[in-house]
């Protein structure tokens, strides 16, 4: 499947992923990783140091897994880190599994379009 990278800040502007039993493994591992940082991030009795050493090792997860997924080289990976924020690291991973996940482009940008109606702030 081809997915769009042009957020991403490189010159390609789309990546093709074949989704491989590794591929799916792997966008389950980082989801489950994912959800359990939201977890601790929620928990009013969390370490602080904790929280941030696991949000390290989260952001690390999502570099390595857009890395071997959309096949970037290392100046590629080190021009994205320089190229977006947190946030936007976190929408492109959502869009990343999402479509891993199954999702049409189409179908990824009505998800976009009905979270919007629901969160009018954005």
């Amino acid at each position: 499947m081809k997915i769009n990278i042009s957020k991403l800040g490189l010159k390609k502007k789309s990546a093709e992923v074949k989704t491989t039993v590794k591929v799916v493994n792997e966008a389950t591992s980082l989801q489950i990783m994912m959800l359990k940082m939201d977890k601790m991030q929620l928990d009013s009795e969390a370490d602080p140091l904790t929280v941030m050493e696991q949000t390290q090792k989260a952001v690390t997860a999502m570099t390595s897994f857009l890395q071997a997924v959309l096949k970037l080289s290392e100046k590629d990976l080190d021009t994205v880190m320089n190229a977006v924020t947190m946030d936007e690291l976190s929408d492109f991973i959502s869009y990343v599994l999402a479509r891993i996940q199954g999702l049409s482009e189409e179908q990824w940008q009505e998800t976009l379009k009905e979270n919007e109606e629901e969160d009018p702030k954005k």
